[in-house]
């Protein structure tokens, strides 16, 4: 089972040693997004990620918005 907690910051140290006192093997904790975040910057970094200016594609979206006025 995966489950996604939100734990108070005055909590998270009780959190971690109840998390601890449990078997080994028995819970795997994730930081949710740092190995999202770390692929992403890896493949920047390397060039392979597709990117697309910021002001790309809004000249498109300003005329929509516009012909809605």
């Amino acid at each position: 089972m995966t489950m996604m907690l939100k734990i108070d910051e005055k909590y998270i140290t009780k959190f971690e040693s109840f998390v601890a006192s449990l078997p080994k093997g028995t819970v795997e904790v994730k930081n949710s997004l740092d190995d999202e975040i770390t692929n992403r910057v890896r493949e920047y970094r390397n060039g392979n990620m597709k990117t697309t200016p910021f002001m790309e594609g809004l000249d498109e979206i300003r005329e929509k918005l516009v012909s809605q006025l």
